[in-house]
């Protein structure tokens, strides 16, 4: 119910949620290929025990060199939407068209490969990204008066729309009840709330909350629900959990989101560029860095969810100080393990 992005930008979330690791803070184009990612990622550890992967997008390869970042993160096979047949698919943004493109190759791939052992596949979509041009494909409605946040809440109902359909193609192909699958956002999208638009620079709750669902059609027949913070290092953890495995030789950041969950955990955040603003959540308290370029803001979410009233002003002595230096102390750590030798 209450899951956060790490660092609300894609290539990020997808080293936090595959990786396990929180990813490079600043707007880098070379720190997450060749021997760059801190951590062994899911479809390595995986594949070492006979899991094939794939990885779909609707997206343009060029996008943040993602051929290069997927090869990275130990995936054997790679379908941008350069390989797939456009005719029919409206183009969904500047870089990529309607997430209903990657279907057909899903299907030829899971008909080929799908009853031949376990395996991991990745489809990134890309119909809410920026500038929400909507497809049309499942109609248009009128959620809210902006234009921008309308195209943007259709884009995101379109996804609605394909996440049916994905789910139509495993049933279809016998495929369903053996598959856990993993619904998640990589960021959250403003629309001036806090005078601020897009993600990559939003340490509040409309950039950085996501949503995340694990479907387990033979763990979780009634459903359950988490009600206590998680984030995207979390998605790892619990995927292998649920397939039954452990960690040996380390740990990773996260923690399964199957069993319970620790107390008082802090969740940390920065936003995508360096130096320009950080936010950790305890429990229902969020506080808000900004590197001193305005105040530094501190909320009670169970009180004001949309972060209208800071109660920096009325906190105990030493409190914002003490959340400042864990904020910071957690940067430095993350620049250091992509500074290190293998990191960067």
């Amino acid at each position: 119910e209450r899951a956060y992005a790490v660092v609300p930008h894609t290539t990020n979330a997808l080293v936090a949620t595959l990786c396990g690791v929180s990813p490079p803070i600043g707007r880098w184009q070379t720190r997450l290929v060749g021997d760059s990612i801190p951590a062994r990622c899911l479809p390595e550890l995986l594949g070492e025990r006979g899991y094939r992967s794939v990885y779909f997008t609707s997206s343009e390869q060029t996008f943040e060199r993602r051929p290069e970042v997927v090869e990275n993160m130990g995936y054997d096979e790679f379908y941008p939407v350069e390989t797939m047949d456009k005719e029919g698919f409206e183009q969904a943004n500047y870089f990529g068209y309607e997430d209903d493109i990657m279907l057909e190759p899903s299907r030829e791939w899971l008909e080929e490969n799908g009853d031949d052992g376990p395996f991991v596949a990745t489809y990134e979509t890309i119909t809410p990204h920026h500038d929400y041009r909507a497809p049309d494909r499942y109609g248009i409605q009128d959620f809210a008066e902006k234009d921008g946040l309308n195209r943007y809440q259709n884009s995101v109902r379109y996804v609605d729309f394909f996440v049916r359909n994905l789910i139509r193609q495993y049933k279809e192909l016998g495929l369903y009840e053996d598959t856990i699958f993993v619904f998640y956002g990589d960021h959250g999208e403003a629309f001036g709330e806090h005078h601020r638009y897009q993600h990559d620079n939003v340490p509040y709750e409309e950039g950085l909350r996501i949503p995340l669902l694990v479907h387990d059609p033979r763990r979780f027949p009634e459903g359950e629900r988490v009600g206590t913070p998680v984030n995207q290092l979390d998605v790892l953890p619990t995927v292998l959990d649920l397939l039954g495995y452990g960690v040996e030789g380390g740990e990773y950041q996260g923690v399964s989101l199957a069993g319970p969950l620790p107390d008082g955990r802090t969740l940390m955040a920065s936003c995508w560029y360096e130096d320009e603003c950080l936010a950790s959540v305890t429990g229902d308290e969020k506080y808000v860095y900004h590197y001193g370029d305005r105040p530094e803001e501190l909320f009670d979410l169970s009180e004001d969810p949309l972060e209208r009233d800071s109660l920096a002003g009325e906190s105990p002595d030493g409190m914002l100080d003490e959340r400042r230096r864990e904020l910071l102390r957690w940067a430095a750590g993350v620049e250091a393990t992509y500074e290190a030798p293998g990191g960067g």
